[in-house]
Parts: C-alpha cells; structure tokens; sequence
C-alpha cells in the first residue's frame, strides 16, 4: 500500500475520535451546567418550620437556593399585575424586602438567609430575584408570588347587670383574642338610626373604650350610666387605628336593655338630672387636674400620655353635658 494513503487513514481517524471526544467533553459540561443551575426560592414559615405567610405576626423569612459560580443574590419585590421582573436587580422598580440587602448576599453553591421579621399588610406580593455578578449584570430573574393573609382574632362583649336601670352604673366586660398586636374600641348609643360604623372614628356613639393595645387574649372593662330607659347599642372593633378601614373584626354590635323600673328590694335610682350634673362637675374637675399637670410635665412621653388622657376626659365632659341637659 502507498505510504500517502496509509498516512491519510490514520489522520481521519484519529480526527473522527478527537470530534468523538470533543462531543463527549461538551455533553459532559452541559449535564454539569444542568446540574449546577442557578435556583432561590423565598419561604415564610412559623417557628416550627409550618408555612404561614401572614400579615403584621413575626414569621421567619428564609431566601434560599444554589447558585452555579461565585456571584450575588438579590431581591426586590412590588404588587403582581404590571410589568414582569426587569433584566437586571438595578433596574427593578421593586423595593428590597427587610431580609435582603441592597448590595445582595454573595453566594456560591448552596445557601440560606434566615431573618425573623413581620410582613406589614395583607395581600399578594410579587418578588423577584437575580443569581448575577453585580446589580446590573443582565440575567433571567426567578419570579414567585406570595400572598400573605390577614391576621385573626376575635372579640365579644357583655353587660353586666344585664338590664341596669336607668342612671345606675353598669360594667361592659370586652373580651377577645387578637392573633396581632391591634387595639380594642368601644362606643356606645341609643337604638335607632343607623347601625355600627365601619369605623371607630366614623360612629357617632359616645366613648367606652379608645384604643387600648392588646396582643393575644384580652378581657377590658369600661362602665356607662344611661339616664333613659330603652335599648342601647354597644359597637366593638378590634383594629389597627381608629380609623382602619379594614379591621381585624367589626363592626361587632351588642344591644342591652335599660330598665324602667328599679328591681324590687333594691334601692331607687338616683335623679337622672342630679347623677348627670354630677358626672359633669367630676369631669370637668379631671379636665382642671390634667391640664395642670400638662403644664408642668417636662418629658415628651408624659406630655404624650396627658394629652391623651386629657382628650378622653373632654369627651367624657361633653357627653356628659349633653346628657345634662336631656335630663334636666
């Protein structure tokens, strides 16, 4: 056999097992990319590890995931419904999360952050998140949806006597539990008209309780002397302000009954104009007192707490002066 022949076989074949082993080579590395692909993922959980994304009680935030080489992880997140997660975590329009960080976490291989923080509203959240050298390295971004619930809680009232006649003082005992911290307020009025405002702040009933702070289970209590007989109506809310719109619970009515009548073996009921005339002369005396000591307080906190004091006990004056003059 000619040696230019012979030489020719043996360089095509050893240029088939070199593109052989080129192939090789490439299906191996792209089995590693595969395996090594960048993923995160965002959790919310209870301390015991349970899933329970909810709104203003502490959760535990977990960012975890792998990432493929030595880079950064970032995250943003906005309401779902506009536009998709931008190429680049500088170029979002979404806000870092409190257990993230502006500057991303640098990771490399398997990771998890861990952060114990409260989620401030109810509702769904879009977050995104990058596995990129920088901010502004362009990549595919991981998008997950997460909605958080609103908190629970309960709340329920009783009168106590429960028919109390009129002008004698009767205990309203409020009671409840509150999965968050939220505030408890009361009002009450006579029957008739409209029923319980949305709002606190909206209903036009007079003052038993003004926002007092509670924080799993509550039991409060404030008392109201009507000088009229007939029905009355208790209005409740457990809420995040006076004005929240969307409290916890409520409007959550209680009616009662005034009597007519003393009980039998009991002792009459005080003048319904003398028991006003002297509910009015204690408030405004309280009114006198705070004011005083407002004037003299020096703290910013004991300045806040008067004010506040000073606030219920005007109202209480003027629902006292309206009675007043109803009743004499």
């Amino acid at each position: 056999m000619p040696r230019r022949r012979v030489h020719g076989q043996r360089f095509r074949v050893v240029t088939r097992i070199a593109w052989a082993s080129l192939l090789v080579t490439l299906v191996m590395l792209g089995s590693t990319t595969q395996a090594f692909a960048d993923t995160a993922s965002i959790s919310v959980t209870t301390t015991t590890g349970q899933s329970d994304p909810v709104a203003g009680v502490p959760r535990i935030f977990t960012l975890s995931g792998t990432a493929a080489v030595d880079e950064y992880v970032y995250v943003r997140y906005r309401a779902p419904g506009g536009a998709p997660c931008a190429p680049t975590a500088y170029t979002d329009s979404g806000t870092v999360p409190f257990f993230s960080d502006e500057d991303g976490f640098r990771v490399n291989g398997t990771f998890a952050f861990r952060e114990a923080g409260t989620w401030p509203s109810a509702g769904t959240v879009m977050f995104c998140i990058w596995l990129a050298r920088s901010s502004t390295t362009i990549t595919t971004p991981i998008t997950q949806v997460i909605t958080f619930r609103a908190a629970t809680g309960a709340i329920s009232a009783i009168v106590s006597p429960t028919t109390p006649q009129p002008g004698d003082q009767a205990t309203v005992t409020v009671s409840g539990a509150s999965e968050s911290p939220a505030s408890v307020y009361a009002k009450i009025r006579a029957v008739g008209g409209s029923p319980c405002a949305p709002t606190y702040s909206a209903d036009f009933g007079d003052e038993l309780i003004d926002g007092q702070d509670v924080d799993g289970a509550f039991s409060l209590q404030a008392t109201t002397s009507e000088l009229a007989a007939g029905s009355y109506l208790v209005c409740l809310w457990l809420a995040g302000s006076s004005t929240d719109a969307t409290p916890i619970v409520g409007p959550q009515p209680l009616t009662f009954e005034v009597g007519s009548q003393a009980a039998p073996g009991s002792q009459a009921a005080p003048s319904g104009c003398a028991y006003a005339r002297s509910k009015v002369s204690t408030y405004k005396k309280l009114v006198k007192k705070l004011r005083k000591k407002l004037r003299k307080a020096k703290s910013r906190k004991g300045r806040k707490q008067l004010n506040r004091r000073l606030g219920r006990g005007q109202r209480s004056l003027r629902t006292w002066t309206r009675k007043s003059r109803s009743a004499c």
